[in-house]
C-alpha cells in the first residue's frame, strides 16, 4: 500500500448547521492525502471517513477519521462518487461502464445501472472524463452519461434509465449538452431541478424536472472554464453554487444567473501550482459537516482540505 499523509482531525471549531452566504475559507488548504495517483474524487460518510477514488492506481480507499486507511477495492477505475443518507458508497467505474453500489450493510458490491454494457441504449453507458452521480432521497439515481451526452435517472431497482436532460447529440442548444461532468439535484427548493457541469460548453444547466431544454445559470468564459464538479447550497433564501472550474485551477462560489463568481473559495489567480493556495486539474469537491471544503487536488496527487471560516458566518 502506498505511504500517505492523513490530517483529517483539523477542522473548524463548531457546526455553523448551514452554510451562511457570506462563507468563507481559508485560502490556504491542508493536505490531508498525499501519494495518489490522479485521485478524481472523494466522499465524505456519516462519521467523517473520507472515501477517495485513487484513480489510476484502480482503487477505492477509506481514510478513517482515527488515521488509518483501508483498501476497500481494488481492479477498478473510479470517475465519481457519492454516499447516500445510509452510508452506501455508489461510484462509477469506467472499467466496466457501469454504477456500483458497495453496500454499509452487506459490504458487497452490486451493479445499480449500465447492466447492458458500453453503449447508447436506455440500459447501457457511455462513462468518461468525470462522469458525475448523485443520489435523492428516495434512492433515485442520476448519472452524467457523458460519452451519450445525456443525463440519465434510474429508479431504484430499474435495470434501464430514463433520459432527464440532453439526448439530443452534443451541442450547444438548450436541448442540448456537450461532455456532462458533475450533477446536483436540487431537493429543497425547486425539487428534482438538476444542476449540469456542461463542460465542453464552459456553462452550468439547470434542468428542472419534466423539462425538454435546460436554463443557463453560469457562463463565462474567463472564469467557468470547463466546469467538471457542483455543489449546491439551498436554503429558504437562496442557492448557490460551487463550481470546480477545471481550466482555470480553482473553485468558485456563483449565485444562479450571476454574470460572474461572487467569490473565489480556493486556487489564487489562474495559475496552477503545488503550493496550499494552489490547485492543478484538480476535480471532485465535497463539504464535510463542518463545511470544510475537501478536493481531489488530481494533478497534485493529492487531497486538499480547505477550512470554513467560522467568524465569516457569525453575523448570519
Amino acid at each position: 500500500m502506498l505511504t500517505s499523509t492523513l490530517t483529517l482531525s483539523s477542522t473548524s471549531s463548531s457546526n455553523p448547521g448551514f452554510l451562511c452566504s457570506s462563507a468563507e475559507w481559508d485560502p490556504n488548504g491542508i493536505t490531508v492525502v498525499s501519494n495518489l495517483y490522479y485521485p478524481y474524487d472523494i466522499a465524505i460518510d456519516s462519521e467523517d471517513n473520507l472515501i477517495i477514488a485513487d484513480t489510476e492506481n484502480h482503487r477505492l480507499e477509506k481514510y478513517f477519521s482515527n488515521g488509518t486507511n483501508i483498501t476497500l477495492l481494488t481492479n477498478i477505475k473510479v470517475l465519481s462518487i457519492f454516499i447516500d443518507k445510509f452510508d452506501n458508497i455508489y461510484f462509477t467505474d469506467a472499467l466496466a461502464d457501469e454504477v456500483k453500489k458497495l453496500s454499509s450493510n452487506d459490504h458487497l458490491v452490486r451493479t445499480v445501472a449500465g447492466y447492458g454494457g458500453l453503449g447508447s441504449a436506455l440500459d447501457q453507458l457511455k462513462l468518461s472524463g468525470q462522469s458525475g452521480i448523485y443520489v435523492d432521497q428516495n434512492e433515485t439515481l442520476y448519472i452524467s452519461d457523458t460519452g451519450n451526452n445525456r443525463v440519465m435517472k434510474y429508479i431504484p431497482n430499474s435495470t434501464s434509465g430514463i433520459i432527464v436532460a440532453g439526448g439530443h447529440g452534443p451541442g450547444p442548444n438548450l436541448n442540448q449538452l456537450n461532455t456532462p461532468y458533475g450533477i446536483y439535484v436540487d431537493e429543497i427548493n425547486e425539487i428534482g431541478a438538476i444542476y449540469i457541469c456542461d463542460k465542453q460548453n464552459h456553462r452550468i444547466q439547470k434542468w428542472i424536472y419534466g423539462a425538454n431544454e435546460g436554463i443557463t445559470v453560469a457562463t463565462n468564459n474567463e472564469q467557468l472554464n470547463a466546469p467538471i464538479s457542483i455543489l449546491l447550497e439551498s436554503t429558504s433564501k437562496q442557492t448557490i453554487m460551487y463550481i470546480s472550474s477545471f481550466s482555470i485551477y480553482q473553485i468558485l462560489k456563483w449565485i444562479p444567473n450571476a454574470e460572474q463568481a461572487e467569490n473565489i473559495v480556493a486556487g489564487i489567480g489562474h495559475e496552477m501550482g503545488t503550493k496550499p493556495n494552489q490547485l492543478f486539474s484538480q476535480r471532485g469537491i465535497k463539504f464535510d459537516k463542518y463545511w470544510n471544503l475537501f478536493v481531489a487536488d488530481t494533478g497534485n496527487n493529492r487531497i486538499q482540505k480547505f477550512l470554513l471560516n467560522i467568524s465569516s458566518c457569525e453575523n448570519n
